[in-house]
């Protein structure tokens, strides 16, 4: 496999998450009312759009200051540790916004699976199983002489502590009035 190839390849599958991303962020940001409508994440009525811009905005601007770092630093190991937590975090918006949409669409059944946490629960696996199954797997045929790709404690570690933050951001985020 050529280095290049490859690498511009996740870049570009990376970019057209970010993408599609973008646009949930849009339309839910169309939709105040469908935001606040969704439990556990109510949020008070006069407020939707501040909470939106607290749990997808400023998400999205963090995002993108980690990807360009990725793409601006020289140091190999700090860029790959950088592109790997950008696609974690853009895996892991993408499900609080697929969380946001289930509500909207499915309505108080939706609302009811989210706090019964038949989706939430599993749900906080998806961005380290896509993460640790097909995004580092990439990587590591990339950069095959990394030692953060290739250490499974480091990957192990790194997966739980960002699903820790995850998890704490939201749920302040959302504990918030």
């Amino acid at each position: 496999m050529i280095i290049g190839a490859g690498l511009e390849e996740i870049d570009e599958a990376f970019n057209w998450l970010v993408l599609i991303l973008s646009t949930l962020a849009g339309v839910l940001f169309q939709s105040p009312l469908l935001f606040t409508s969704v439990a556990p994440f109510r949020v008070h009525p006069s407020e939707p759009a501040i909470a939106l811009i607290r749990v997808l905005l400023i998400p999205l601007i963090v995002l993108i200051i980690s990807w360009l770092g990725a793409h601006l630093i020289q140091h190999k190991e700090t860029r790959i540790v950088l592109k790997s937590f950008s696609w974690f975090y853009a895996l892991t918006i993408l499900v609080i916004e697929f969380h946001f949409l289930v509500g909207a669409v499915l309505g108080e059944l939706g609302a009811s699976l989210i706090t019964q946490g038949l989706l939430l629960l599993p749900s906080i696996l998806i961005p380290s199983l896509v993460y640790l199954g097909f995004i580092r797997k990439q990587y590591r045929t990339i950069f095959p002489d990394s030692k953060f790709l290739n250490s499974n404690k480091k990957q192990a570690l790194f997966c739980i502590i960002l699903t820790i933050f995850a998890v704490l951001y939201w749920a302040t985020t959302f504990g918030m009035k």
